[in-house]
């Protein structure tokens, strides 16, 4: 392996390990996530919705039910976009233990009204609706956006990884 090789090896895996560390409370930045999901019953069932949030964890202590506000919403439904203006009330996130249950948005300035309910025991996160003749639902899944750094690390050690990994198919 020459100097340049090793370099990049070494310094992916300092990216990576900075990346990958544990944050302190102290520390605590904004987290986002991205849902989404597809209404399963009603007549509205096919239809999608998606949307991102986004909170600051400094105050979670990871411990019992909390809540926390969120910091930015944007729900995307019938070719519509809420935010938390939309909101019949402040939209939160929920957690158990540290788990996020999900998040808590509700509207009923909209045709049809809905909310976003998060977990609760054996209940999935769940998307449902009250239209004027009809109701449904649909799961919801979240997905944790990953910071910038992760994907930085991942891809400098990928890198670093394909480098040695070439070096070693011409011996």
């Amino acid at each position: 392996m020459n100097s340049w090789q090793r370099n990049a090896v070494i310094t992916s895996g300092v990216v990576l390990s900075l990346a990958v560390r544990q944050v302190n409370p102290a520390q605590a930045a904004i987290v986002n996530y991205n849902l989404a999901g597809t209404i399963e019953t009603g007549l509205l069932t096919g239809k999608t919705f998606s949307g991102t949030f986004s909170y600051d964890n400094s105050l979670l202590t990871g411990s019992g039910f909390e809540f926390l506000d969120v910091s930015q919403v944007n729900l995307n439904f019938l070719s519509s976009t809420f935010t938390a203006v939309n909101a019949d009330s402040n939209p939160t996130v929920e957690f158990l233990d540290g788990i996020l249950l999900g998040l808590n948005f509700s509207t009923s300035s909209f045709t049809p009204e809905f909310l976003l309910m998060p977990a609760f025991g054996a209940i999935e996160a769940t998307f449902s609706y009250i239209g004027t003749n009809d109701n449904g639902s649909g799961r919801i899944q979240y997905a944790l956006v990953p910071e910038p750094s992760t994907v930085l690390g991942l891809i400098a050690l990928g890198i670093g990884g394909f480098l040695v990994g070439r070096k070693r198919d011409y011996h």
